[in-house]
């Protein structure tokens, strides 16, 4: 039985190729982005603070050469800045401001009782273990007042809205685990600490609220358990993920991205998307021409399709522009007047469908087909009659090659 988290869960969220490769594939990459290595120091400084508070209370600038000895011990060429303006020492400076306000602000550490640093949460979802999360708490209080309070630390440079963090999951499906600890656990508040802005995001969960969190993380552990294929996910999250030499999307820009001016304009793929870039201009301008460009095009859409069919990949990277390669499913219904159509039309009647599509409207015919809104053995039975064939497309954007 796998045992979920929700960095796992969100990982499949956000890119369900990228869990694979993380998760079913368990391909490990070393790089490493400068925000999580950024992130990663904090929580470091913070583990010491709190998990040496009963022994001594660090002044600053003790925690600062923590923080220092930190950074550069564990730093490595591995660590990703995406950001060309920046380097790692601005990253670095950002931190030590991090933690002189967060030491300005809670100085001498005292808001609570200290329960747990990084402690382990065991979340049972649907209370017969068949459906298990865990996790780890940044840190884990009590109040004066009996109030529990599971704090997180956010070293993002974005501030969410209340309203994003009231339907947050993650510290939330913790609450579920604490309140399962101990008997005297009636009131929890959940905490981040969003450190670059020196600000508290506070927020509680109803019981009625958690109720439908257990109900929904179940569902999306069903979906991933049950998915067959793992498809990308394009995303502004892509500029930081390790497998863009596996990945469809980014494969063939991985591979001529580095090579140099001569041997990138040889490349073949590199040669069909800027002759297809080429002829698209051409045809925007010259539109007496449109149909012969048009024949030119479609010869070498065949051939960027057939090219990346070979190479594995969906994206073509050209000089300046890129070809995305995409399939989809076309829906033939019988024409009018046609046996076939009339044999439609009668299965439908028969299994009181046709008024669910007006009376044997075409488009909604399809869009039912598409989506699947009717059982499967309906639909293996109308698809006797519908002709489904598979086209494929190319799509032509810009595309900036690093240097």
């Amino acid at each position: 039985m796998t045992i979920y988290s929700h960095s796992r869960l969100e990982a499949f969220k956000n890119c369900p190729l990228k869990y694979k490769f993380n998760y079913i594939d368990k391909i490990k990459r070393k790089e490493e982005g400068i925000e999580a290595f950024l992130g990663s120091r904090f929580h470091e400084v913070m583990e010491k603070i709190y998990k040496d508070l009963p022994f001594r209370k660090y002044s600053l600038d003790e925690l600062l050469d923590y923080y220092q000895y930190m950074w550069d011990k564990n730093y490595h060429d591995k660590v990703i800045i995406a950001c060309k303006e920046r380097k790692a020492e601005d990253y670095k400076e950002m931190g030590k401001k991090f933690i002189a306000d967060y030491c300005k602000r809670y100085y001498p550490f005292d808001q609570g009782k200290v329960l747990g640093i990084e402690r382990l949460v065991m979340i049972d979802l649907d209370g017969q273990g068949q459906y298990k999360l865990r996790g780890y708490i940044d840190r884990l209080d009590q109040k004066r007042d009996g109030t529990y309070e599971i704090h997180d630390y956010k070293t993002s440079k974005s501030l969410p809205e209340q309203s994003k963090m009231d339907k947050d999951r993650q510290l939330a499906l913790y609450q579920i685990g604490v309140q399962n600890m101990w008997n005297d656990v009636h009131d929890i508040e959940l905490v981040w600490h969003y450190v670059a802005f020196d600000k508290e995001i506070r927020s509680k969960r109803t019981e009625e609220e958690l109720d439908v969190l257990k109900k929904d993380t179940v569902d999306l552990i069903k979906k991933i358990e049950s998915t067959k294929e793992f498809l990308p996910n394009e995303t502004t999250l892509c500029g930081w993920c390790y497998y863009k030499d596996r990945c469809p999307l980014f494969k063939h820009e991985h591979v001529v991205g580095n090579l140099p001016a001569n041997k990138y304009l040889k490349d073949s793929g590199v040669q069909l998307v800027n002759q297809y870039a080429e002829l698209n201009d051409k045809k925007k301008s010259y539109r007496k021409e449109i149909e012969e460009i048009d024949k030119e095009l479609e010869a070498i859409k065949e051939a960027v399709i057939k090219y990346a069919e070979n190479l594995g990949v969906e994206v073509v990277m050209g000089s300046d522009h890129k070809l995305k390669i995409t399939s989809s499913e076309k829906i033939n219904v019988p024409g009018k007047g046609s046996k076939e159509r009339e044999y439609l039309i009668g299965l439908l009647s028969q299994l009181n469908k046709l008024e669910e599509v007006s009376a044997f409207d075409v488009a909604e015919l399809k869009k039912v087909i598409k989506e699947e809104k009717w059982d499967s053995a309906i639909l293996d039975e109308i698809k006797k009659y519908v002709e489904i064939e598979t086209v494929k497309s190319v799509c032509l954007s810009k595309s900036k090659r690093e240097e």
